[in-house]
């Protein structure tokens, strides 16, 4: 309606104002339209000085902006009672680390959260979760806690029907205006940034490949380069049979260049090691046409070994 717009409009445009302003001090933004927003509010790249005058710009992520007390949650319900799975296609098929930036109700200060914890429901279970709601802490020292669920009063034969609560613990940067003034600290929040975005970016590509495993940070502090335990989970199945066939279309590649490198560099010794593990995966109708091609060479420079009398 001409000469009258919604006042939640215009609050959250001014939390996105403020989040670009402090974050824009140490990283390039660029701002998604409104009208084009699918949940990501900010690309993000971190900026690096590369000599007097001038700077670069390594590595990306995507930044969600919430004000004040605002939740971030995925799944549940939308306004027509329908389950909003799709928001879990749309988070879990991410190539960039997507980060909850809160802004205070004052617009003074900025927090940045990581929400690598989802993949922890993600790898152990092949049921969506009903509904996630995430929890943060006040900026300081990390309390590290597992992902817990509690049935949903409206989640029956909705996925899991569980409300899951992830808790993501303090932010790992709080920006305000005062702290950015400092050069030390600009070069530090740059340096959490990357780290993070190291971090959580190799989980995601590790997510897509279909490579279970997952290194989560669960000790840290607010603005702070420590980082006191990095922890490493592996995800498996007992059912027989299960995810092999994904495995081994991620594994084989690899095995294959790996052969190939001890090939050329004339490590035959080493490079015969692999031949029981590229024919089990030949016979299993997993391995490419050049895996077959470095079977095959690796069976005949085999064969041609001298054998002991």
């Amino acid at each position: 309606m001409s000469g009258r717009r919604s006042v939640i409009d215009s609050r959250g445009g001014t939390y996105e104002d403020c989040a670009n302003f402090l974050i824009g001090q140490i990283a390039n933004l660029t701002a998604v339209p409104r009208e084009r927003d699918f949940g990501i509010d900010f690309y993000c790249e971190p900026r690096l000085p590369i000599a007097a005058g001038s700077e670069t710009v390594a590595g990306l992520c995507s930044l969600q902006v919430k004000g004040g007390v605002a939740t971030l949650a995925f799944g549940g319900l939308n306004e027509r009672g329908d389950w909003k799975e799709y928001e879990y296609g749309w988070l879990r098929s991410q190539a960039i680390p997507l980060y909850l930036a809160r802004v205070s109700a004052a617009c003074d200060s900025v927090e940045l959260f990581s929400l690598w914890p989802l993949w922890l429901i993600f790898w152990r279970q092949t049921v969506l979760p009903f509904e996630v709601v995430l929890e943060t802490s006040a900026p300081g020292r990390s309390s590290w806690k597992e992902p817990v669920s509690q049935p949903h009063p409206k989640g029956a034969g909705l996925g899991d029907g569980n409300r899951w609560t992830v808790d993501l613990g303090p932010p790992f940067l709080m920006l305000t205006n005062e702290k950015l003034k400092d050069e030390i600290f600009r070069q530090q929040a740059v340096t959490i940034l990357r780290t993070r975005i190291h971090y959580d970016r190799t989980n995601l590509m590790r997510y897509l490949q279909f490579i279970p495993m997952l290194t989560g940070i669960t000790d840290w502090s607010t603005n702070s380069l420590e980082l006191s335990e990095v922890r490493e989970w592996q995800f498996w199945s007992s059912t027989p049979g299960e995810n092999i066939r994904r495995l081994c279309l991620t594994a084989g590649p690899l095995l294959v260049n790996l052969g190939i490198h001890l090939q050329w560099q004339n490590d035959l010794t080493t490079a015969f090691k692999l031949i029981p593990l590229l024919d089990w995966i030949k016979e299993s109708h997993y391995l490419d046409e050049i895996g077959c091609g470095l079977l095959r060479n690796l069976h005949a420079a085999q064969d041609q070994e001298p054998r002991d009398s």
